[in-house]
């Protein structure tokens, strides 16, 4: 049996370290092992990796003060996707599908940090929503098992793998002169934060002495040596770098050794990827280490030890790390422990885990018939119209978002061609104006917002391109963007709302949103600071309301001030009316422009509405065919460049 299921790529939003690094691992493989189509991952501002094979949601970026909004999207993607089982890449989650988690460790329960904090507040609200455990060692499927008091818990172990592998000679002299590297080094990987216990290393590093001044020492955790580090290195040669796949592979294969001596690792990836690198690895006997360095590395006994005791074990292991026959004994240990963990089995292993969480999970309930386009939610029929005055069509309301739409508009195709929108246009007196006026308030809305000049604006269903034009021509770094037409006045200054704008606008837009869920979700996957929207937004529509336009059949879809607040609801927006635009801000933008005691416009904000098209003008008339002037060289020279090329 074949069973959805919806991966949230939130993690990739957050950071590119061990976490991505496993998902993206883990979405390779699938597609390889035929499983990819099974499975559908939520991409978050557009920051997931694109994978052939792989099927994408776009979503917005995940924020922790919009949790109940963040949840009913997911559970919207659940339920347009039919998905019988939901996991994230970082603790979040829907409303009602079952879930299942993916545990890294257990560092903050564990080591008792603030769990008080947003990130772990969320991370234990997933663990006690999720239906099905998985976690990638013994050891934190166990402190899973004890944080939870559920010492029967089933937790599937699929450890993680490395495609690390040793670097040539010549490479790692490579490396090493480009950092200038001169003197044989030990290697500390990652951060330098208190639970890796980095300084334990430099207090054994110390007892050498003199001999000191013979190593270099590695870090690859980034950022300024702490001052403490510097004093019990002391003529050691320091290098704090950060390096990609390639030169860590190098880094490690020209290393005297790893030094990991961490007080809980969830796995501990570094170990393994130095073991497949040849270089020998010295880490801490506690939590999963002994699972990944097995007999192959030499351990530091944390537990039960003074700190003199471990600095003197530790201080041994640097020793014996250089003794030729010792140092040989560790490296062919470590390459055949490291064969033991390949990301092929990892893939295979979450494969079969959830598959079977997701087939002993609820089927997801039937989409109601004639589903609401916007919310899935039931609709009832509100009345029929004859549209292009030959198709007889439902208009239905939605009884959770308020949104009255057509029935699937198989019409568009026929309403939007050339023909057709050519009689359109002739009745469309009404362009210039609205092209000012948008000008006039979008200028406005930048400036209150304090998006600054910068602020990149596209205007979605731009027509013929004259507010692109009008904009560009104030100075504002406008683009435009339309399905059915070629903007003719803003050619050379169109792009694709997955793109990411400051401000979209929706002038008279929204109304031919086809399937206006995707359409929003695809807007505010890049997190825009504005929506604008102008629209007709009325809380009943009635069959006589001209705005329904059967004549041309491009009103398909139309909003109630209901559908403005599930909008907010949903992506986390604040409204609010601005010269008869709906302008939906994102809540640090919100700050700028909302008055929150009344919701309107913030008082200081006002005066600027009186003076919208004065203040236009000042702005056309104030650099006459500048703007203009600038863009015509811009556009000669990306022709020129095309030539040549």
């Amino acid at each position: 049996m074949s069973v959805k299921i919806v991966i949230d790529g939130v993690f990739f939003q957050i950071g590119r370290s061990g976490i991505a690094r496993v998902w993206l691992k883990l979405l390779h493989h699938w597609v390889a092992q035929g499983f990819a189509d099974q499975v559908v991952v939520v991409d978050r501002n557009r920051t997931a990796p694109r994978i052939d094979g792989i099927a994408y949601r776009d979503a917005p970026a995940f924020m922790y003060n919009n949790d109940q909004a963040d949840r009913q999207a997911l559970q919207t993607i659940c339920d347009e996707e039919g998905a019988r089982l939901f996991i994230s890449s970082y603790y979040t989650f829907p409303l009602t599908t079952p879930q299942a988690m993916l545990v890294y460790d257990m560092i903050p329960e564990v080591l008792g940090w603030n769990l008080q904090e947003p990130m772990w507040q969320q991370k234990q609200r997933a663990m006690d929503l999720a239906t099905h455990f998985s976690a990638i060692s013994e050891n934190s499927a166990k402190d899973t098992r004890a944080h939870l008091g559920r010492p029967d818990l089933p937790v599937r172990v699929a450890y993680t793998g490395t495609d690390f592998t040793v670097t040539p000679p010549a490479a790692i002299d490579a490396f090493k002169t480009k950092h200038g590297l001169q003197r044989p080094y030990f290697l500390i990987s990652g951060s330098r934060s208190s639970y890796k216990n980095v300084s334990l290393f430099f207090k054994a590093f110390a007892t050498l002495g003199d001999e000191r001044a013979h190593y270099g020492i590695v870090c690859t955790g980034g950022g300024q040596l702490e001052p403490e580090f510097a004093a019990l290195a002391g003529p050691a040669d320091v290098r704090v770098l950060i390096l990609d796949d390639a030169e860590m592979q190098a880094a490690y294969s020209g290393a005297i050794s790893l030094v990991y001596p961490s007080l809980y690792e969830g796995f501990g990836l570094p170990v393994l990827e130095a073991m497949a690198c040849d270089c020998p690895a010295i880490t801490s006997r506690v939590s999963s280490m002994p699972e990944v360095g097995g007999d192959a590395v030499l351990y530091i006994d944390i537990n039960d030890r003074t700190e003199a005791q471990m600095v003197a074990q530790l201080a041994s292991h640097l020793r014996t790390v250089q003794d030729p026959a010792s140092r040989q004994a560790l490296i062919e240990a470590g390459r055949v422990q490291a064969t033991h963990f390949r990301w092929d089995r990892m893939a295979e292993i979450m494969r079969e885990f959830l598959v079977e969480a997701a087939e002993s999970s609820p089927a997801p309930a039937t989409k109601p018939e004639h589903a609401c386009r916007l919310c899935g939610s039931p609709t009832h029929l509100l009345f029929n119209k004859r549209v292009l005055h030959k198709h007889e069509v439902q208009f239905r309301q939605c009884s959770r978002c308020g949104a009255t739409q057509s029935e699937k508009p198989y019409w568009l195709d026929e309403a939007y061609a050339p023909e057709t929108a050519a009689e359109n246009d002739r009745f469309d007196t009404g362009q210039v104006t609205r092209a000012l006026v948008n000008a006039a308030v979008l200028n406005a809305l930048v400036q209150m917002s304090g998006l600054g000049t910068d602020a990149r604006v596209l205007d979605h269903g731009c027509g013929s391109g004259l507010l692109v034009r009008t904009l560009r021509d104030t100075g504002i770094d406008a683009w435009g963007y339309d399905r059915y037409s070629t903007p003719h006045l803003a050619l050379g200054f169109q792009a694709a709302p997955s793109e990411h704008f400051d401000v979209i606008n929706l002038c008279e837009v929204v109304e031919g949103f086809d399937e206006p869920r995707q359409q929003f979700n695809t807007l505010f996957a890049s997190n825009p600071a504005l929506l604008v929207i102008q629209a007709g937004i009325v809380s009943q529509v009635t069959e006589s309301w001209d705005y329904i336009a059967p004549e041309h059949g491009q009103h398909v879809f139309f909003m109630s001030p209901q559908t403005v607040q599930w909008l907010c609801r949903t992506y986390g927006r604040h409204a609010v009316s601005v010269a008869g635009f709906q302008v939906l801000a994102r809540p640090d933008v919100a700050e700028r422009l909302i008055d929150t005691a009344t919701g309107g416009l913030r008082t200081e904000h006002q005066q600027a509405l009186q003076n919208l098209l004065p203040n236009l003008w000042m702005g056309l008339f104030s650099k006459p065919y500048a703007h203009a002037s600038e863009d015509n060289l811009r556009l000669r020279q990306s022709a020129q460049a095309t030539q040549r090329s």
